[in-house]
Order: structure tokens, then C-alpha cells, then sequence
């Protein structure tokens, strides 16, 4: 029996055609941007005082001078987190929290940001350099509770390890662990920048986040000067024990805990 076989042409159009049809990450996609960012391990942290009435010059000239229009392919991401006031009359408090691939950058951007951003700072600004040590997730249990009209006291949600080049086949295939701590572009989150001392051990730390309800996910960072660890952390409600904690600042130590919403979240455009 004769084999008709097609011709290699016609072979190497079908073969196109399949490649064509299949589905691809796109560089705009959600998830394919927000597992790019997540890889970036070295954390700049800037604490700004700024006059009060220059909330939006102090937010225009951050993200003006900072990496968000620049080339610079080790930027990661930057979330900066407005400071809820310990009075009515206190200077309005930002803290800047940039992600990057390169931590030399990291030193790179802060000081060409500088310049601007010192222009309506009413108090030194605190700039904090760190590596991240650990990162852990919250489950969807928090939304399928919401959903189901369950009410948030009977979510009991379980945690997953979500390091970079890691744990990203769970995060970000798997879909095991709730995404939002990593979303680009989303603004409102109530979050917390927590200062702990040397001492204190990366468990224990773990421990006291991971007690709270309502936690979305957070990243646990060591700081480059080896006087201890800054937790950033996310809520899907911002537990009462934080709504009146203050951060303290006493020479170039920095103690206590920051609680806000995050006002800007990008990365590169």
C-alpha cells in the first residue's frame, strides 16, 4: 500500500498552525507580572516625614525620581504605604518599600530619589537596605468565607512558603495560596512595617504574624547593617491590636510598628 504522505511544506505549515493556536504568557498578564516581580530579593526601605500640604508633590516627585520611568532592569517592584497619623496636627509619614533583583541598585535609585524627595521632608529620612529571608501566603480561605456569606470569624486559614525560584510552581500554577499580596497596580490594602530587634528570632517572628486574623501575606526581611528584620505584612483587615501602634526612632535605630493603606503599587513601565 503506498504511503501518501504530505509534503514537507504543507508538514511545516500545520506544524506553524499548532505553535500559533497554543496559548502564550504575555508580558501584560497578571500573574505572569506579578511572579516577575516577587523573584526580586533585595528590599530599600525609606521612611519619609514630609510637610504637612505636600502629600501629593512628596508622590509626584517620588515616582518622577524613583525607578518606575527609568531603565533599569533590576527594579522589581515598589509599594509605598501612607502612615496613619498619630494625630490630627502630625506631619503626614510615607514608607517606601522598593523591590530589587540587584542590591547595588537598590543603593543607585535611593540616592538619585533623594534630592527630590529631601525637598519636602520635614525630618531626616530613615533609608533601610535588607534581604529577603522569608515570605509566606495566606489561602483563599478568607474569600470562599466571604463568598459563602460565612462571615470572616470562621475562616481559619491555612499558610504556604512562597520564596523566590522556590515555591512558584505552588503559587503561581498550583494557585494554592490567595495572590493578592502580590497584585500590581492594586491600591487600598491595609498593611503594617514592623521593626524587630536582633535578638529576636525568625520563628518567633513568624509566629506573631501568622497569629493574626485577617493576614494576606507578608515578607520577612534582614537587614543589611545586622540590626535586625522589617516585616511588611498585608490584611484583608487590619486587626485592632495595630490601628493605634507607632514606629519610634531614636538615632539611626528604628523600633515599634508603621500601620497604613497603600497609596502607590507598580512596577517598571
Amino acid at each position: 500500500m503506498k504511503n501518501h504522505r504530505s509534503p514537507a511544506w504543507i508538514q511545516a505549515l500545520l506544524g506553524l498552525a499548532t505553535v500559533l493556536c497554543m496559548p502564550l504568557a504575555h508580558a501584560d498578564e497578571p500573574v505572569y507580572e506579578m511572579e516577575a516581580a516577587a523573584r526580586a530579593s533585595y528590599f530599600a526601605i525609606d521612611i519619609y516625614t514630609v510637610k504637612k500640604g505636600t502629600e501629593g508633590a512628596f508622590l509626584t516627585s517620588s515616582l518622577r525620581s524613583g525607578p518606575y520611568d527609568r531603565v533599569a532592569t533590576g527594579f522589581g517592584s515598589e509599594k509605598v504605604v501612607e502612615v496613619l497619623p498619630a494625630t490630627r496636627d502630625a506631619d503626614p509619614q510615607y514608607i517606601i518599600l522598593s523591590r530589587y533583583f540587584d542590591g547595588e541598585l537598590a543603593t543607585v535609585m535611593t540616592r538619585q530619589r533623594q534630592p527630590a524627595t529631601d525637598r519636602v521632608a520635614s525630618a531626616t529620612p530613615a533609608r533601610l537596605q535588607g534581604r529577603l529571608v522569608d515570605v509566606v501566603l495566606s489561602d483563599w480561605a478568607w474569600e470562599r468565607n466571604r463568598v459563602k456569606g460565612a462571615g470572616t470569624k470562621s475562616a481559619a486559614p491555612t499558610f504556604l512558603s512562597a520564596m523566590p525560584y522556590k515555591d512558584e510552581a505552588k503559587v503561581f500554577q498550583q494557585h494554592i495560596a490567595s495572590l493578592n499580596f502580590f497584585k500590581i497596580g492594586y491600591v487600598g490594602q491595609t498593611a503594617s512595617v514592623e521593626f524587630f530587634a536582633t535578638a529576636t528570632p525568625v520563628e518567633e517572628i513568624r509566629k506573631t504574624i501568622l497569629a493574626r486574623p485577617g493576614m494576606s501575606g507578608t515578607a520577612l526581611i534582614a537587614l543589611a547593617d545586622g540590626s535586625g528584620h522589617v516585616a511588611y505584612t498585608e490584611y484583608y483587615e487590619l486587626p485592632a491590636t495595630l490601628k493605634s501602634t507607632r514606629i519610634q526612632r531614636t538615632g539611626a535605630a528604628t523600633t515599634g510598628i508603621a500601620t497604613g493603606v497603600v497609596v502607590e503599587n507598580y512596577m517598571a513601565r
